[in-house]
């Protein structure tokens, strides 16, 4: 399944670039907050509302990945994270209530993120190598967070916190663009006669839910 290796390596491109993108976000935001004007008690609320969607979306992995698919999702997450950092570079002084309104888009990035992620590598690793692949998974992320975080401060320095925050915005539409042409080869070969023996079919099954078919496999 060529199409499918394919797909498989623009999620771990997709997961690098959003990784990079979420870690200047999560270690950097209140240093531009402190910028706005914020105040502690006011970045104390910024927290409460980042995870304000998370256990829901967490709640409802099962049906999302059902309706969705894991693909899917991380579309999701990527566009949450580029509406919330875009919506950063135009907020203006004193308006720290916008920024309430965009960190709630945090729970939407990092849920669909962390749950389409994992179940991506759940079905396309061999059997008895679950362990390895999310730790190669894991690996991908942490990398993401170093280059993220060392690109980010250093632009932040030399440009100011918008500017950055438009680039890695920026990086992230640009993973989000090599998913959606990875999906885009998937439903192409998924539209080509599969041999459907009992050896393949599981394979076959996971080649179709990753491209985003529906597959009973939670119900």
């Amino acid at each position: 399944l060529i199409c499918n290796e394919g797909y498989g390596k623009a999620i771990i491109f997709f997961v690098f670039t959003l990784a990079t993108g979420i870690s200047v976000v999560d270690n950097l935001a209140f240093i531009y907050f402190d910028f706005l004007g914020s105040s502690n008690t006011m970045n104390g609320c910024t927290v409460v509302f980042t995870v304000l969607f998370e256990l829901p979306l967490f709640y409802l992995a099962p049906f999302l990945l059902k309706h969705h698919g894991p693909g899917r999702l991380l579309l999701y997450a990527g566009g949450a994270y580029v509406v919330r950092v875009l919506g950063y570079t135009i907020v203006p002084e004193g308006h720290m209530g916008i920024i309430l309104m965009l960190e709630t888009l945090h729970g939407i990035s990092y849920a669909n993120l962390k749950t389409g992620s994992v179940e991506f590598v759940s079905l396309i690793v061999p059997k008895g190598s679950e362990a390895t692949g999310q730790g190669i998974l894991i690996f991908v992320n942490y990398l993401g967070v170093v280059v993220g975080l060392a690109f980010g401060g250093w632009l932040q320095e030399i440009s100011g916190p918008r500017v950055m925050y438009a680039c890695m915005g920026l990086i992230a539409f640009f993973g989000i663009a090599v998913l959606l042409l990875a999906e885009t080869c998937c439903a192409k070969g998924n539209s080509s006669e599969k041999i459907r023996s009992e050896n393949n079919i599981r394979q076959i099954g996971e080649y179709e839910h990753l491209c985003g078919n529906k597959v009973d496999r939670y119900g």
